[in-house]
């Protein structure tokens, strides 16, 4: 019956002759090893008939030969190699013929096997094999290979209605018809050839799986003497060799238990994403340093993308004993290692699977990995204290998205995203979900609202800004940026505070904090005259001469207005605000207003987060709102920085 490929070897050899006319051949053990270990290892075949390896006697060399094709085991889906060592002569008149320990050179015919016997049992009733290879290793073996040919086609193909139907026979001579063959030229080549091809396999564009042997062969006399020529030939049918996979047996083992192995990582990753999330992005950011491993600058923002990126590496060959996917876990379990308890458990299982993959990864050193991961962390710790970090907070409202709604669903999502800030890339995100509860009903929603806000924030900020320091190396510049939604214009800042260290500090003290402008994008009534307020924001972003100086004055606002600065405006003119203007900022303490030119000056107006956080330290109590439109040049699915800095 046919079913799944079997591959099967019968290696054979003859290194000792009993007649004294007869040379010893001592490199035919080494022949045969060779080609036993590279088939079985590299390609799975399975060695049969192993009794009659070396110096086999020629009558049982055929019987045992017939005898296993005719086994009922045999299947019509099975390829076989027969490769033979030794000493060949071309009896001229006759045929090829392999020299035997017992062959007396006075009767050669007699005493010596002839090549073309090595295909005559296929000929017997019940053979049901697919293909079968062979490779003589001899001198003349041209001659050889053509005898095979020769009675393929006359005998095999003649009668395969009744005998071997459908089977192919191909032929490899290690020599041509009047050449002498090398001693351990043929088989040391044939290792290297088929080393290279099957490990390169990703960039080679074959027509179809497996290694097309005329190309073989080719490759083979880049690398044998001139003097001596190896040669193809196929006869008995029009079936291509499928006998080396392109993809080797560990490969072919890596493919059928990677997607296994992939998930047993992610299982631990995903266990604690914000850690993975930063250490994946490091590795990518650092797997540049690390040999040989290339990765698209495209990093990765949750788990869903680290699975993405995890099979990725699994699909990237081994070069030079590192296999990218192990490079990966061996980043990311150094630096569990040394930190709390749970991720050093986590470093530990890493550690074991990495045990598992090598087993499957083909000449991938663990101790190789090691060593470029450990050099390539240096490196990236030194380049991390030259960068200077972002840290943004974005607070906003979570849409009911389960419920298909689009409405909020009375919770706050609170992202701290840690930016790269010379190439705008991310290395972590940390994530909460801020439940909003009414807290007192004679109180209204929205000081109810904020209420819940000041709580939670004091409880999950400090962790959340600790968490991301401690994943940082000592001493790096890091800038903390917070961003709140529209809907907390009105919100007290001063009434958000955190504990640092002994002391209360409000959080408006400490950090630029600053109004996110991306939900304009989304909002119909901005659709319309959005047009309109990209030539102001061009206007105040263009403009280095600070020649528009058109401020929105309180209860006066006129349509050309380009920014607001002021005291805490009315409902209707931060509806317009909101609407209409690229930059907005405002006291919302009557008694202390901002004043342009005194407070603030607009020639200064990129520094003005620096200027109002300098303002709260110096005038306590003063509460000022700024927003600052262009966060987001443009709405995006990627996540992006916000852009604090002049929008490009």
């Amino acid at each position: 019956m046919a079913g799944k490929p079997r591959y099967y070897l019968i290696a054979c050899g003859t290194s000792n002759y009993n007649d004294q006319d007869v040379d010893n051949l001592d490199s035919v053990p080494t022949d045969l090893q060779r080609v036993v270990d590279l088939f079985i290892h590299k390609f799975g075949y399975e060695e049969a008939l192993t009794n009659l390896r070396l110096n086999p006697n020629k009558n049982e060399l055929i019987k045992q030969f017939s005898d296993w094709l005719q086994h009922e085991e045999r299947c019509q889906s099975d390829r076989v190699i027969f490769y033979y060592s030794g000493h060949g002569e071309d009896l001229k008149g006759d045929r090829h013929y392999l020299l035997m320990e017992e062959t007396d050179y006075n009767q050669l015919p007699q005493t010596s096997l002839a090549t073309e016997d090595l295909v005559r049992p296929l000929n017997n009733e019940g053979v049901k094999i697919e293909q079968i290879l062979y490779i003589i290793d001899s001198c003349y073996s041209g001659v050889g290979i053509s005898d095979v040919s020769k009675f393929t086609t006359q005998v095999v193909q003649k009668y395969q209605s009744v005998g071997g139907a459908g089977i192919a026979v191909h032929g490899i001579a290690a020599c041509r018809a009047k050449d002498t063959a090398k001693e351990d030229k043929f088989s040391s080549a044939l290792e290297q050839v088929l080393k290279d091809l099957s490990k390169n396999y990703l960039s080679k564009n074959y027509d179809n799986l497996y290694i097309p042997l005329d190309y073989l062969v080719d490759e083979i006399n880049q690398i044998i003497s001139s003097e001596q020529r190896a040669s193809y030939s196929a006869s008995g049918s029009e079936k291509s060799a499928k006998f080396f996979p392109i993809m080797s047996k560990t490969i072919q083992t890596w493919e059928e238990n990677k997607d296994e192995l992939i998930n047993q990582l992610f299982a631990g990753l995903k266990k604690y994403p914000e850690d993975s999330l930063l250490q994946v992005n490091s590795f990518i950011l650092s797997s540049k340093t690390i040999e040989n491993i290339v990765l698209d600058d495209e990093f990765i923002l949750d788990c869903t993308e680290i699975k993405q990126r995890l099979t990725e590496l699994g699909q990237k060959p081994v070069s030079r004993g590192i296999c990218p996917l192990v490079a990966c876990a061996e980043w990311c379990r150094r630096r569990f290692s040394k930190q709390d308890y749970k991720l050093r458990r986590l470093a530990n299982t890493i550690k074991n699977w990495q045990q598992d993959v090598i087993r499957y990864r083909e000449d991938a050193n663990l101790s190789t990995i090691q060593e470029s991961v450990k050099k390539a962390d240096l490196k990236f710790q030194e380049l991390i204290k030259k960068e200077n970090l972002r840290l943004q907070v974005e607070i906003e409202p979570e849409v009911d998205n389960d419920n298909g709604t689009g409405q909020a669903s009375g919770a706050l999502l609170l992202s701290m995203n840690l930016w790269l800030e010379s190439q705008d890339l991310p290395l972590g995100r940390f994530a909460e979900k801020i439940r909003l509860e009414p807290c007192d009903s004679g109180k209204s929603v929205s000081e109810q609202e904020s209420e819940s806000l000041y709580t939670n924030l004091e409880k999950k900020l400090p962790n959340l800004i600790r968490k991301a320091r401690y994943s940082l190396p000592e001493r790096v510049n890091l800038t903390i940026e917070y961003f709140l939604p529209f809907d907390y214009f009105k919100t007290k800042l001063d009434n958000i505070r955190f504990k640092r260290g002994r002391k209360i500090t409000p959080l408006a003290e400490e950090y630029p904090i600053f109004i996110n402008s991306y939900e304009r994008y989304f909002d119909p009534d901005f659709l319309e005259i959005r047009d309109e307020i990209e030539v102001k924001k061009q206007g105040l972003w263009n403009d280095v001469n600070n020649s528009v100086t058109e401020p929105c004055v309180p209860g006066e606002f006129e349509g050309d207005d380009i920014y607001y600065v002021g005291t805490d405006p009315s409902d209707s003119d931060l509806e317009r605000i909101e609407e209409a203007l690229p930059i907005a900022v405002w006291s919302r303490n009557l008694n202390q207003p901002l004043i342009e030119g005194e407070h603030l000056k607009l020639s200064e107006w990129q520094d003005w987060p620096n200027k109002i956080r300098d303002l709260r330290k110096k005038k306590k109590g003063l509460e000022v709102t700024l927003l600052w439109d262009d966060l987001y040049p443009k709405p995006s699915q990627r996540c992006r920085p916000l852009n604090t800095n002049v929008v490009d």
